[in-house]
């Protein structure tokens, strides 16, 4: 069925104007995006909590019939505008939620060779976890905090696992996979778990510590609680978000840790990243992680010198294929 508008399938929008109020919402988003300009791209919820951190939202123009509005909300369209209108960049903001799969096919074989022999042999790193006596793994409740966490992580070669909501048990046994290895390798298997501070957030750990060790029967595994903690609670923003009561779990959490909840999301990109580094060199040996990249050092220049001589070579036997005329749709193959 082709997809057709019409009166009949057009829905009649609300028209976007850019009144004094949205130019002066738009200004601190604008002051949020210049602060955290290393960080981008970013979501809509840390720009939310940017705002609430630095106080912005008690300004005025947040303020609707004596009000206030909800931030969150009225980011939404505020953003939407702020891309359409050449505010702000395309890439400024990330949506984890959206996935684009790679085409396939090459426009000739010539590309396809070349493609792979520009990267052939580029990128060698030693694996600085090797001699290590734990297996270190960061479980991270956001999706959209991994392109923080990940790079903080890679300074130690060591593994990130997005585990947005509870776990499933296929989820479950590829970690029991994972950790019998490390197992028999004479490592302690180790979460460091990164999550909101709310009832599903804090019982999201045990719950999978009890399918590992009480269903699934793995033992000698350890699971870490680094954050948030109520230790951070005096680092982030000052008006936390409000326990979500259809959570079966809230009338407990709320018996004993109150009724304030804060997510993840509120920890500014470097404090998150500063957490993330300290939480994974309190498990680490560090002698042998520096052991491991002198090593590294030496073997990536006897690579790159391998790499230098045999570039010549494919060079010289992909001028031998021929470069055919370009299809309509073959302006890439990637």
């Amino acid at each position: 069925m082709k997809i057709e508008l019409n009166e009949a399938t057009t829905k009649i929008r609300k028209p976007w104007a850019w009144t004094d109020r949205n130019q002066s919402r738009a200004g601190d988003v604008t002051i949020v995006l210049r602060e955290l300009d290393a960080y981008l791209p970013l979501t809509i919820r840390q720009i939310y909590y940017r705002l609430i951190s630095k106080n912005l939202h008690e300004q005025g123009h947040w303020i609707w019939k004596s009000k206030p509005v909800d931030i969150y909300k009225a980011l939404v369209p505020l953003i939407k505008w702020m891309r359409i209108d050449g505010k702000i960049g395309w890439g400024y903001i990330h949506d984890e939620h959206r996935t684009i799969t790679g085409k396939r096919g090459w426009s000739s074989a010539k590309a396809f060779i070349r493609y792979h022999a520009d990267d052939f042999l580029v990128g060698y790193n030693r694996c600085l976890a090797q001699g290590q006596p734990r297996h270190i793994e960061i479980w991270l409740e956001k999706q959209a905090l991994l392109h923080i966490v990940e790079p903080v992580a890679d300074e130690f070669c060591r593994r990130v696992v997005v585990c947005r909501g509870y776990s499933s048990v296929t989820f479950q046994i590829e970690f029991y996979n994972r950790a019998t290895k490390a197992i028999d390798l004479g490592q302690i298997p180790t979460i460091l778990y990164f999550g909101d501070w709310d009832p599903s957030g804090v019982n999201m750990p045990y719950a999978a510590a009890q399918t590992l060790q009480d269903e699934l029967g793995l033992a000698g595994f350890e699971i870490h609680r680094m954050g948030i903690n109520p230790d951070h609670f005096t680092d982030i923003q000052a008006n936390p978000v409000p326990i979500k009561q259809t959570d079966s779990r809230s009338k407990a959490f709320v018996a004993q840790y109150g009724d304030t909840a804060y997510e993840l999301d509120a920890f500014h990109p470097e404090d998150l990243e500063v957490l993330v580094r300290e939480s994974i060199r309190q498990f680490t040996n560090m002698d042998a992680m520096f052991h491991q990249r002198q090593i590294g050092s030496k073997e990536h220049m006897k690579v790159m010198a391998l790499q230098e001589r045999l570039q010549w070579v494919i060079d010289e036997e992909v001028e031998k294929f021929e470069q055919p005329n370009l299809g309509a749709d073959d302006e890439t193959d990637r």
